[in-house]
């Protein structure tokens, strides 16, 4: 279990970006992080992962927390093969060979795994970073926008590997945009308004209850 107590984060030290944030992230579930443009999403993410120094302690040894940009940085001149072994390799992280031809399987990158990145289209490039990271096994991972450049039947495929990856004693925090994917996987809503967390259990039966429901809370803060 992750918990974050009073997490405070200023761009220029006069106003906080995130404002004593308060949330529990628990094994076995899917968060869904929402937010509007220039809310702090990613910025959350970066405090939680360590990479920018806020208020808080040592949370979390770092070998439990990923956190995947929704920009990542390539070595196109590598293959995806070769990229996801570099990784492994700088990360020490054990290889799971029939994980990995599963994933492969699932995201039908069979006959793509072994061209130059160069060559992927930006679809591509996500699911290769989605492979990584299911990979390299952390407790936590992190998700910024995964969603962007999949198609709708592999973004379905996506969620079923999230669902039963977090069955292995996991997490997944995702921060999107796309309210119906939201409310399809996420086990709990995490609002992000003023530098503020709105917690919400996904009882919603469809974007449209979830969307009903963040347009009374952003009227209730304004």
């Amino acid at each position: 279990m992750l918990k974050i107590r009073g997490l405070n984060y200023s761009y220029d030290n006069v106003k906080n970006v995130l404002d004593n944030i308060n949330f529990t992230i628990e094994e076995g579930k899917v968060y869904c992080l929402l937010g509007e443009n220039g809310s702090g999403k990613t910025t959350l993410f970066k405090c939680l992962n360590g990479e920018v120094k806020c208020n808080l302690k040592k949370i979390v040894c770092n070998d439990d927390i990923l956190f995947i940009h929704d920009e990542m940085k390539f070595y196109y001149y590598l293959t995806g093969k070769e990229y996801i072994s570099l990784i492994m390799n700088f990360k020490s992280r054990s290889f799971n060979k029939e994980y990995y031809e599963y994933l492969l399987y699932k995201l039908k990158m069979e006959d793509k795994i072994n061209n130059k990145i160069f060559s992927y289209s930006l679809g591509m490039k996500h699911k290769l970073v989605l492979i990584t990271a299911f990979l390299l096994n952390y407790k936590y991972i992190l998700m910024d926008e995964p969603f962007t450049a999949l198609d709708y039947i592999s973004s379905e495929i996506v969620i079923d590997i999230v669902r039963e990856y977090v069955k292995k004693n996991r997490a997944i925090v995702i921060s999107t945009h796309m309210l119906d994917i939201a409310q399809e996987i996420g086990d709990k809503i995490l609002l992000l308004k003023d530098g503020k967390i709105v917690e919400l259990e996904n009882s919603f039966e469809n974007s449209k209850e979830l969307k009903k429901k963040i347009k009374e809370i952003n009227e209730k803060l304004l």
